[in-house]
């Protein structure tokens, strides 16, 4: 399926450019089609909604926050949620285009050693997180963490400060 809509999405910019050389053509209907393709396409590789996760763990009782992680020394973002409860930290991210979540990364809360909300990388807001036996931070990236610290911390059974 993923490989149907980058094909369709590279067709029609294909047909978008040869025709847009042509004098006295209409393009702009093709541009509708593209940008459907384009959310078509984020929506199955990236999107994981509450929902999702609520259906692979079993219970809805957690702290969710959609964002990417970072991965590969910062050179990739690896689209998912992350979910939080009072033991455990769990990244999720799209196993299939028809809705299926597969945890990509975990920690328990016990080797969680602190986060900083801050600038993750050069572009991205996000969390920080130190986890015990680990060298480097694992960061997440979202606008909404400083928003919602005060749930992360209730989620993580953390006083507030």
């Amino acid at each position: 399926m993923k490989r149907l809509v980058l094909l369709l999405i590279l067709i029609i910019f294909g047909i978008f450019v040869y025709f847009a050389a042509a004098r006295n053509v209409i393009i702009w209907p093709l541009v509708i089609p593209l940008l459907c393709l384009v959310a078509v396409f984020y929506v199955i590789t990236s999107l994981v909604t509450r929902k999702m996760i609520e259906h692979v763990r079993g219970n809805g009782d957690f702290y969710y926050q959609r964002c990417s992680m970072i991965v590969k020394d910062g050179t990739e973002l690896l689209g998912g949620a992350l979910a939080v409860t009072a033991n455990e930290i769990v990244f999720y991210s799209r196993a299939s285009a028809k809705g299926g979540v597969k945890p990509s990364w975990s920690c328990f809360v016990q080797a969680l050693e602190g986060y900083t909300i801050k600038k993750v990388d050069d572009h991205h807001p996000g969390i920080a997180l130190s986890v015990k036996g680990e060298t480097k931070e694992v960061r997440f990236t979202s606008k909404n963490f400083q928003k919602t610290e005060k749930e992360l911390r209730k989620a993580l059974g953390w006083p507030e400060e």
